[in-house]
């Protein structure tokens, strides 16, 4: 017993989450510092208004999380064959692919502005800023992808804390000068781009190669499964997502500001387990490139966040009421009702996405069909469910507990079947 719990606390994933984990603990919380401050320099509306352009960006910038995804899997398995060459130059046909369709995604905007009312955006500047964010946010993933799949964890879990770091102190300044909402979006703009650079020169050795191989492909970007990835991630990030847009199309500035103090707070609950999946997506694919059995790995990561995500939920139970005070004042007072509960809306979805990088580390992609599905039902359900601010949080609850019933049971009997081979 004693040897399991030495192995265990041991294991080159815990080690590698302990990095993660702490970065993402330090980046979590400067991140809810930029939050806080935001919520106490703006007014209520603003600050709701804010976070709707910031849940906007989590569904927008889905498909730079699949490059993320399918970039560190790839990096792994050439790392996994020793394969540095083919390591550089797919950085640099990837890096100028996208300045490609950056520059296209810069004049279809540039040319359609009207999609700003469509998005619920009334400042031009405010829409300009995120789509600056987005295309920068595109060449960090990359970045980040090679610092996961090279498995540099250190400098990657540094990375969210410079970024956040950054963010804050260029947001406060701006803000503080009357910049408002567009100088907390800028705050995040240029500090992904400081981010961006510091990385690049990380990653520099690595990638300073002459590649004599003939242009490492990235159609493995376009595949099927890549697909499918892509559609999984802008599901769940809907998912995680849409309920601040929707409840601030249906209810007041005041309460999409309440909402929007309780939900920032509660969704860390999610997240902070992050650090697990990030150790964990490299080390399966490594794996599951040598033909090695990680189910062990996914027993660890799926018990690491329950245990974090529950504790999150716990604490947020029994102290809402002093840490909205504490944090975002009086004025935000009847959040605490709303974060009361949300830590445990949010749990299950911490566990979907255990499972969820699992899955894609080994190139599979039962959860994509999944998220496809409940989805547009949880989107649908708060449309017509919406009376008060707590129903909401519920629509999440059940929509996230259908997914750990139903994926989680396909996942048991995937894994009987692995056992049996």
């Amino acid at each position: 017993m004693r040897e399991k719990v030495k192995h265990f606390f041991f294991s080159k994933l815990v080690q590698a989450s302990s990095w993660l984990l702490a970065g993402g603990v330090a980046g979590g919380i400067l991140g809810y510092v930029f939050q806080i401050i935001m919520g106490r320099m703006l007014s209520v509306a603003e600050y709701g208004a804010l976070s709707s352009i910031m849940a906007i960006y989590a569904i927008m910038s889905t498909p730079f999380q699949t490059i993320f995804m399918i970039v560190s899997r790839r990096v792994s398995v050439l790392k996994s064959q020793k394969n540095i060459d083919s390591i550089a130059k797919l950085f640099f046909v990837l890096n100028y692919k996208v300045a490609g369709i950056s520059f296209i995604l810069i004049l279809f905007f540039w040319f359609l502005p009207f999609i700003k009312k469509y998005l619920l955006i009334e400042n031009s500047s405010q829409f300009y800023l995120l789509i600056g964010i987005l295309i920068s946010t595109t060449f960090f993933s990359i970045n980040k992808a090679y610092l996961q799949g090279l498995q540099y964890f250190k400098w990657l879990s540094a990375s969210g804390v410079l970024s956040n770091l950054f963010k804050t102190i260029i947001a406060i300044i701006f803000v503080y000068f009357g910049f408002g909402v567009s100088g907390a979006l800028g705050g995040v703009f240029i500090s992904t781009l400081i981010t961006l650079v510091l990385t690049y020169f990380i990653l520099h050795p690595t990638l300073n190669k002459n590649s004599t191989s003939s242009p490492s492909t990235t159609s493995f970007l376009f595949k099927s499964a890549s697909l499918a990835v892509l559609f999984a991630n802008i599901a769940f990030a809907t998912m995680t997502q849409i309920d601040m847009v929707l409840v601030k199309y249906f209810f007041s500035e005041q309460d999409a500001g309440l909402y929007a103090a309780a939900s920032i707070l509660g969704k860390a609950a999610m997240y902070l387990p992050g650090g697990v999946t990030m150790a964990l997506f490299p080390m399966v694919a490594e794996n599951h490139a040598k033909g090695t059995s990680s189910s062990n790995l996914m027993f660890q990561a799926v018990n690491i966040t329950a245990l974090l995500s529950l504790i999150g939920a716990l604490f947020y139970y029994f102290f809402a009421d002093y840490i909205i005070l504490f944090l975002y004042g009086a004025d935000y007072k009847d959040a605490s009702i709303i974060l009361k509960y949300f830590g445990f809306a949010i749990l299950p979805m911490s566990l979907i996405m255990v499972a969820e990088y699992f899955l894609i580390a080994m190139g599979r992609v039962l959860f994509a069909y999944l998220f496809i599905l409940v989805a547009p039902l949880q989107a649908i359900a708060i449309y017509y469910y919406h009376d008060t601010l707590l129903n909401v949080v519920t629509v999440l609850f059940v929509s996230g507990a259908v997914l750990v019933l139903v994926g989680y049971g396909l996942l048991w009997g995937e894994f009987k079947t692995w056992k049996k081979k």
